[in-house]
Formats: C-alpha cells, sequence, structure tokens
C-alpha cells in the first residue's frame, strides 16, 4: 500500500526542514575569517625584517578587495594601491576560522617581486572559471592611490588551481590606451570549449580575449553608457553563465544611470551597440559585487552595507531584489564569490577608513564571511 502524507506528516517534515536549514546556515554564519595587514605570512622572520626596513612592508597599506573560494582555501587579489604591499595575489586556509587567516602568496613568493615584469605587480581582480583555472588581472601600475609607478605592461595571467602552476601569460599592451582603467575580468567558454577573457576598461570599452586563437580586441561602448560619469569611475563587470555557449555578460558603471547586458557570443564577435540590452533604470548608484552561481547579481547599494540578489532573468527593478544580509555597521563589501556547498562568501572591510588613512597600523580590518540575512556586527 502506497504512503500518503497526512496534513499533520507535512506540518512535521517542514518543520524539520526549516531547523535543518536553520542550523546549516548557523554553521556558515559562525565562521569567520579576520584579516589584516599584520596577517602577511613570511617565509621567515629574517625576511620580514628585511622587508620591515626596507619600506616593502608597511602593514596599514594591505587591503584584500577581491576573493574566489577554492575548496579549503581562498584566494585574495591584493592591489598595490599604496607602497608596502609584499603580496598582491594571495590565499588563506579556510580550515581555520575564527581566528586571524595568515596571508600566504600565491603561487610562491617568487611571483610577488615588485619591479620584475616576470612577477605579479599589482592585482586588481581575480575570477575562478568552471574548468578549475584561476585567471588574474594585473594592471603593472603600483602605488596608484599614492604616486602611480607603471612597473610593468597589464597582463592577464592564468593558474592551474589543482596544482598551482602558470598556464598562461598574456600581455594587453597593444589594446590599452594612456587613458586605460583596466578593472574587472571574466572567463567564459565557446560552444566549442574554447576559453575567452573580458576584461572592463573605465576608458568606455570591453576587451576581448581570444585565448587560443592569440587574439585580442576592444568593443567600445557607447558614450551614453557613461553619461553622468567622471574619469575615475568604476565599470563593474558580472558574466552570468549558461550553457551551449549563450553567457551573459552584465555591465553598468557605478555612477551610471543604467545596467546593461551583452550575450558573450556577441562580445566574440566584436559586436558592440547594435547588441547591446539595456536591463534597467537605477534609483540610486549600486555596487555589482558578483553572481550566486545561478541567474542572480549580488549588490548592494554605495556607501550601504545591505545586501541584495537581482535575478537577472527580470528586469533590473528594486522589486526584484531579495535582501540577503542585513546591514554590517563596521565594514561595506568589496566582493561576493560563491563558496562551499553553493553558499556565498562576502569579502568586505572598513575600506573609507583605508582611503581616508585613518585604519589603524595593522590597516583595513577586514572579513571573510558567509552571506547570512542577520549580521551581527564584529567591530573589532
Amino acid at each position: 500500500m502506497g504512503y500518503r502524507a497526512t496534513g499533520l506528516s507535512l506540518a512535521v517534515c517542514c518543520l524539520l526542514l526549516s531547523v535543518f536549514a536553520s542550523n546549516e546556515e548557523h554553521e556558515y554564519c559562525d565562521k569567520i575569517y579576520r584579516i589584516n595587514g599584520n596577517s602577511v605570512d613570511f617565509p621567515c622572520e629574517s625576511t620580514k625584517n628585511i622587508y620591515y626596513s626596507t619600506q616593502r612592508y608597511i602593514p596599514r597599506n594591505v587591503m584584500p578587495v577581491r576573493c574566489q573560494y577554492d575548496h579549503h582555501r581562498a584566494l585574495l587579489a591584493l592591489p598595490r594601491l599604496k607602497t608596502g604591499v609584499p603580496v598582491t595575489l594571495g590565499q588563506i586556509d579556510l580550515n581555520k576560522p575564527n581566528c586571524y587567516a595568515h596571508i600566504k602568496p600565491f603561487p610562491c613568493w617568487a611571483y610577488q617581486e615588485e619591479g620584475n615584469c616576470n612577477s605579479l605587480q599589482s592585482v586588481i581582480d581575480i575570477f575562478t572559471d568552471v574548468k578549475h583555472i584561476l585567471w588574474a588581472l594585473d594592471s603593472g601600475i603600483t602605488n596608484f592611490l599614492e604616486q602611480p609607478i607603471k612597473r610593468c605592461p597589464p597582463k592577464v595571467y592564468a593558474f592551474n588551481l589543482n596544482n598551482d602552476k602558470t598556464l598562461k601569460t598574456i600581455d594587453l599592451s597593444e589594446v590599452v590606451k594612456s587613458t586605460s582603467r583596466l578593472q574587472y575580468l571574466v572567463t567564459d567558454y565557446d560552444e566549442n570549449g574554447r576559453p575567452f577573457v573580458y576584461v572592463s576598461d573605465g576608458d568606455g570599452a570591453l576587451i576581448v580575449i581570444d585565448v587560443q586563437g592569440n587574439k585580442i580586441f576592444r568593443v567600445v561602448l557607447p558614450r551614453a553608457i557613461s553619461a553622468g560619469c567622471g574619469d575615475s569611475d568604476v565599470l563593474y563587470l558580472i558574466l552570468i553563465s549558461k550553457p551551449k555557449g549563450q553567457s551573459l555578460v552584465i555591465f553598468s558603471y557605478l555612477c551610471g544611470q543604467k545596467v546593461y547586458s551583452i550575450k558573450s557570443e556577441h562580445l566574440r564577435s566584436g559586436k558592440g551597440s547594435s547588441a547591446i540590452v539595456e536591463m534597467g533604470t537605477k534609483r540610486k548608484h549600486s555596487v555589482l559585487l558578483g553572481h550566486n552561481g545561478g541567474n542572480g547579481v549580488v549588490l548592494r547599494y554605495r556607501g550601504e552595507a545591505k545586501l541584495y540578489i537581482w535575478d537577472t532573468e527580470q528586469p533590473y527593478r528594486e522589486c526584484n531584489f531579495v535582501l540577503v544580509q542585513n546591514a554590517d555597521e563596521c565594514r561595506l563589501s568589496t566582493h561576493v564569490c560563491v563558496g562551499k556547498n553553493e553558499h556565498l562568501l562576502s569579502l568586505s572591510s572598513n575600506l573609507g577608513d583605508f582611503l581616508n588613512n585613518t585604519s589603524g597600523v595593522g590597516g583595513a580590518s577586514t572579513r571573510l564571511k558567509y552571506v547570512c540575512k542577520e549580521c551581527d556586527d564584529d567591530c573589532y
């Protein structure tokens, strides 16, 4: 005889499911990884002392801004916005939550040498693709917030996360201009499995890199997209992955009035204005932080800490935003990535203090933690 659920048994099932879900969320919400400038893990004390004495290590100037999850670890982009940042691409151990994380260089110390064009200079964004490859965008410019120094050409690096070996280095010199402001990158694969990298240039273009074909070109954006924006505005770039080469690239300027999208297949063919789709008008300036592994884009409003998910199957409107984390009064998120079991990880810090030089000797107070609806302040 078949089983037929009664109203009571259904109620009990629902209650148990809600308890299990609550317990699972609580498990993730309790995990906090604290990071500051004193977290850099040097190979030995004498090396650390040399970096200190030569001003190559100034803890208050270390600032992680991007993250990517990789099983037991998180990869961090630490751009050299000021002097004294010894590691520009790092990693932390996620098996040790609730204490100060140790930032180790990725893939090794030899890759961190400032002024050596065979090494990383200033990693400003990172992206892990579906084939477990980490792509890193290196601006080649150090001390950006103080006195910018162009150390080396801008490049894109590809690392195999299975063995941390370098797969590819791509020089972007031929497509950047003197006014270029490289900011974000994403990687997609066409229907034949060929990788393509897209880079946002705040100077009004999306750069397309055909990795296997060794081709690089610029797709110039219509001027209307940057209307009302200044020369230092940010051009956000988010990839919504879809099968059969139908992925969607979403982009918007911080101070721009609208959010736009373009199919990746159109970008690969060099199409611009004719292929761009308007997704909605902003009521307030919004910061696009990442995606949720599906159709959702995670965002917050400028200067505000609450996190929302926008379902990109729907127009960009507030009625299509879902609140996923209440305000953390101490910090603002700079990036969100997909973590363990598809739970979202948020990298946040007291960014304003860092920019205004009012943070302590340990630099910005940064937290990497899972996104939870009820967010407890952690102000120390």
